[in-house]
């Protein structure tokens, strides 16, 4: 009897924070070192677990990365050194609706199917906007690059009107802040050494 109720506590417990973090657009999965969240103008820790509201800005050091699980099951790893802001975050059962800015640093994001409806994901940088649809990208604002990993996104330079250029997967740009969008080919060793500055599992 003791042991079905410990299952069945358990059990609640689990139910109550699925739907907790369900109601947020965004939950902490993994951290480590001493990234820090900032809301409404306050700093303070940010801990495993912690629900991400839209406005929300998460700061890494030298030596922390953070891993964050989106409603729609999406994933956004930020490496050290960076800056990411979770700016806007819809989702109902029609479509769903994201935007992330990062400020500064680095970031892989790997965006969910979705099967309900029209999907509307961007995120900007200094010198980028990318808009995707169920792929995996990855960026670095030092220097000056978006890959497409996994599937095709769309990318311009912040500074132009233009019409984003399609970038299909396994391919990179660089060289937005100068208005362009230069083909970088990066190889395998300095691809999988980026990917482990942002992953954490």
């Amino acid at each position: 009897m003791r042991s079905f109720l410990s299952r069945s506590l358990a059990l609640f417990t689990f139910l109550v924070a699925t739907v907790a973090h369900a109601a947020e657009p965004a939950w902490v999965a993994n951290i480590n070192g001493t990234p820090t969240l900032s809301r409404a103008g306050k700093a303070e820790p940010l801990q495993r677990g912690a629900a991400i509201q839209v406005g929300d800005t998460i700061e890494t050091n030298e030596a922390s990365k953070v891993k964050l699980l989106l409603a729609d099951d999406s994933v956004l790893a930020i490496g050290p050194r960076s800056r990411v802001t979770l700016e806007a975050f819809d989702l109902d059962t029609s479509s769903r609706k994201a935007r992330l800015r990062v400020l500064a640093g680095r970031f892989k994001l790997a965006v969910s199917k979705f099967f309900g409806g029209p999907t509307d994901y961007e995120v900007a940088t200094p010198t980028a906007v990318a808009g995707v649809r169920g792929t995996v990208r990855w960026g670095d604002t030092e220097l000056d690059a978006i890959c497409a990993l996994d599937g095709r996104i769309k990318v311009r330079p912040a500074s132009s009107k233009k019409q984003p250029s399609t970038l299909n997967e396994g391919k990179c740009v660089s060289q937005m802040a100068a208005g362009k969008l230069t083909p970088l080919q990066p190889s395998p060793a300095d691809l999988a050494r980026y990917l482990r500055e942002v992953t954490l599992d």
